[in-house]
């Protein structure tokens, strides 16, 4: 099986990204939701993303 760098997973950065919305929320960031509405959306997102992506993906990474 061929691998890649871990810089380019997809799910990798997907998963930074959702790490970035979570500290936002932690630290205040206001959006105009409530914070536990603010995570279970970032929650369900990465969920889904995830999934799609897992699905899709054919190389490890290293």
């Amino acid at each position: 099986m061929e691998s890649k760098p871990w810089y380019a997973s997809k799910t990798i950065w997907a998963n930074l990204v959702a790490f970035a919305a979570t500290v936002a929320v932690i630290a205040g960031v206001d959006v105009g939701l409530t914070p536990e509405v603010q995570a279970e959306i970032v929650a369900a997102v990465l969920a889904g993303v995830n999934i799609v992506l897992r699905l899709i993906t054919r190389e490890a990474i290293r």
